[in-house]
């Protein structure tokens, strides 16, 4: 015991230096561990996709989770969260089951507390739209610092340029390629024809436009005949949204001529006579002799119009649909429907009296066009008549007013 003492008596001052030095450099780590500020920007990825001139950037789900699960343990242990358990968790992005209901009530505050401070942590990505290869979008951590000391979070500030890369060029659109790609088809008949444009197989670059509710313009479009040359415009607002989306890039003029084909004539279908004969089945039944009145049909002329809906939709109206140069790509073409109509020349004769002459004309609605007949189906019906003129040239009138045309 004397030999100890007499080396503390010895050394006592060193002794003493060495605690005061060891408590210091305990409180210097303890501040240190206490303040150190989280660094994460080594942690931040970001991927470029799209087009050059218009592609685009975003940090990575993966890191974009690691940053901020390291954030929020950062703002925990700074509001004096001890729980490894949770702590582990959330580092390892497993924290769904979390809970604060599961937690006591200090453990409740202090989880509030790190919200708190996580709602002054701004981490964003800029200029991050419409890049082209070789430009710069920046992802920056801030702090807000006109909060309170209490609610600033000790993480190191930064911002970090990525250079973008891998964008892919846009691919060339032009009138002719666009009208090509939607399919053109001539519906009707050979001197009322429409022109269909189809977008169910277009490219995916262009359905993400909604091409369908665009509309070009057709002139004298319900009208058309094999051989015509017919020049479709493209809407300006479709090209601009073409050039806009990035994936396309349109050049040259807005229009395209395409040649009229594939309309049959009426006049040469396969089955026009027997089609005619029903016309005028109609019109003896109409016209029926009785004992004093005698009624003598003479067939004159047929005509046709073509509509795209049945006549029985009452909301249809069809010289607007007919004559429309406007028009939207759809998914299907929609059928057209016939009617077809014989004009008569009704001579009544009365018992003992001379002849009344009227002209009307009797025939049937919607049918459909198929392998060149006209097909009847479960909404074809007699065309709802009761006109009667005294003069040829009055019914003629009316078959124009209704929009009917003339076989040829």
């Amino acid at each position: 015991m004397e030999k100890v003492k007499n080396f503390f008596n010895k050394f006592k001052w060193y002794i003493l230096a060495g605690l005061v030095l060891l408590i210091i450099i305990i409180v210097v780590i303890t501040l240190l561990v206490k303040n150190h500020k989280v660094s994460v920007e080594d942690d931040v990825k970001v991927n470029f996709e799209g087009y050059n001139k218009s592609g685009t950037a975003e940090i990575t789900d993966d890191s974009y989770d690691k940053v901020m699960n390291k954030l929020t343990v950062r703002a925990l242990k700074q509001s004096g969260f001890k729980n490894k358990e949770v702590i582990e968790k959330i580092k390892n992005n497993n924290d769904e089951d979390i809970d604060i209901d599961d937690f006591n009530y200090d453990q409740q505050k202090k989880i509030e507390h790190a919200k708190k401070i996580m709602e002054h942590v701004d981490f964003d990505i800029y200029n991050d739209n419409n890049l082209k290869n070789g430009d710069k979008a920046k992802v920056k951590l801030e702090i807000d610092k006109g909060s309170s000391k209490d609610y600033q979070l000790k993480a190191k500030e930064f911002t970090k340029e990525f250079k973008a890369h891998g964008l892919k060029e846009p691919k060339t659109l032009t009138a002719k390629s666009l009208i090509k790609a939607l399919n053109p088809k001539f519906t009707g008949v050979n001197g009322s024809g429409s022109l269909n444009l189809i977008d169910k197989d277009i490219p995916k670059s262009l359905k993400e436009l909604s091409i369908s509710d665009y509309e070009f313009t057709v002139p004298d479009n319900g009208n058309l005949k094999n051989g015509d040359s017919v020049k479709v415009t493209i809407p300006q607002d479709l090209i601009d949204d073409i050039n806009k989306n990035g994936s396309n890039v349109f050049k040259g003029k807005n229009t395209d001529e395409i040649e009229v084909d594939g309309l049959d004539d009426l006049n040469k279908l396969d089955n026009l006579d027997d089609i005619v004969e029903r016309n005028n089945k109609l019109a003896k039944e109409g016209h029926k002799n009785t004992k004093y009145t005698k009624y003598q049909n003479e067939p004159l002329d047929n005509y046709y119009k073509v509509n795209y809906e049945t006549s029985n939709d009452d909301y249809f109206d069809s010289s607007d649909e007919n004559s429309t140069e406007k028009v939207s790509p759809s998914s299907d073409v929609d059928p057209a429907y016939i009617t077809l109509v014989t004009t008569y020349k009704v001579t009544q004769t009365f018992d003992d009296e001379d002849s009344d002459i009227d002209y009307t004309y009797e025939g049937y609605q919607d049918y459909t066009l198929e392998d060149n007949r006209l097909v009847k189906s479960s909404v074809t019906d007699k065309v709802s008549n009761s006109v009667s003129k005294d003069k040829l040239s009055e019914l003629n009138d009316e078959l124009q007013s209704e929009e009917y045309s003339k076989i040829q």
